[in-house]
């Protein structure tokens, strides 16, 4: 008789939970190689003259939304129906957005409608964002599609102007409407871009009209040292601003001397007129004298001494001097020598003595061309 084997394999049989385990395990490995052959293979034809699958465009705008809505949630929406804040948002859209997105409602620039995504006509933004949701878009950009985060860093000032000017032509401007675009002076818009003193004109005024807005520094008889030094630290990015670093990138030196030398000869222009008293003589004080508790110096001891480093203060807006000295006091604009010392100061001001401060300077009259107030 054969001899039996009393040894007995025993195999084991799989759970469900195991075989799904090694079935899902199966599944990657497959993804990953297909993923491998379709990358190394260069299937995926990248061309912006052929359009991304249905489900390709359907992921990537259902990720971008989600993700702008996601951090959009919690910025608070100031006042945009301001019309100093829409005017000076036209003015900057016209320079920096209309190349590619087109005037709201008119035409856009041929090779911008060849790009992939192509701009859109942000006269419909606001059909699908909110304003949050639009600032944060326009503050940050978006990756991959060719729109740029703000050239300033930390100058969201500067971005809500530009949310309130597209808000305006939305809700002015139904669908299927001419959109009116004319700058303020109601001159046709018939170029993009910034040009050299032409351009400069939109926003700061010339010799016979003042700033587009009251968020705009009036640059008329401001002392020509103290405006080439701005505009070098401009050009160089020393100093942050989405409007003006742009503006004075492409700058030569002799543009930038022609520059300051005209606007320092601009006669002064007109600007508010009627004021609270008691606000004016709380600021004249530290203006005058300062705030000694508060380590803040007088506002004369350099902005009246003569110096023509120190920019005029005397008939600027009273929006605008506030705009300046918040932006010192929340941490911005201490990039450069000068704005260190001004950021030291504005951090030790209140908000109340800001805006004291700065209706008295806006309470006064211009000074003179070339004065070194």
């Amino acid at each position: 008789m054969p001899e039996r084997d009393d040894d007995v394999v025993m195999v084991r049989r799989l759970t469900r939970w195991e075989r799904l385990g090694m079935a899902a395990l199966f599944l990657a490995g497959v993804f990953l190689v297909g993923a491998a052959v379709f990358v190394w293979t260069g299937y995926y034809n990248i061309s912006a003259k052929s359009e991304h699958w249905d489900f390709t465009t359907e992921i990537l705008e259902t990720v971008r939304d989600q993700s702008i809505h996601a951090r959009a949630g919690s910025i608070a929406v100031p006042d945009l129906d301001n019309p100093g804040m829409v005017a000076l948002g036209r003015e900057h859209y016209r320079g920096g957005c209309a190349s590619c997105h087109g005037m709201p409602g008119e035409e856009r620039n041929p090779i911008a409608r060849e790009m992939l995504p192509d701009p859109p006509d942000l006269a419909y933004a606001f059909d699908r964002y909110d304003p949050s949701a639009l600032f944060w878009l326009i503050d940050n950009g978006i990756k991959y599609t060719g729109m740029p985060s703000w050239p300033g860093t930390g100058r969201q000032d500067e971005v809500w102007p530009m949310v309130a000017y597209l808000k305006s032509v939305h809700e002015e401007n139904p669908p299927g409407t001419v959109v009116d675009n004319t700058s303020g002076d109601g001159e046709p818009i018939d170029s993009y871009g910034f040009h050299v003193l032409d351009e400069c004109s939109r926003c700061h005024g010339d010799a016979q009209t003042g700033p587009v807005s009251d968020r705009v520094p009036s640059l008329s008889g401001q002392p020509s040292d103290y405006l080439e030094r701005a505009l070098r630290e401009y050009r160089a990015g020393l100093r942050e601003s989405g409007y003006m670093e742009p503006a004075a990138f492409a700058l030569t030196d002799q543009d930038i001397s022609q520059f300051a030398t005209l606007y320092s000869q601009y006669p002064p222009q007109s600007g508010e007129t009627e004021f609270d008293p008691e606000q004016v003589a709380r600021g004249a004080e530290i203006a005058m004298n300062g705030l000694s508790e508060d380590d803040v110096p007088a506002c004369t001891s350099c902005h009246g001494n003569g110096n023509p480093q120190f920019p005029n203060l005397a008939g600027q807006s009273q929006t605008y001097i506030e705009g300046q000295l918040e932006l010192w006091r929340n941490g911005g604009r201490d990039t450069t020598p000068y704005g260190q010392i001004m950021a030291v100061i504005g951090r030790n001001m209140s908000p109340r003595q800001i805006e004291d401060v700065s209706a008295f300077f806006a309470s006064l009259e211009q000074a003179a061309p070339g004065g070194g107030q």
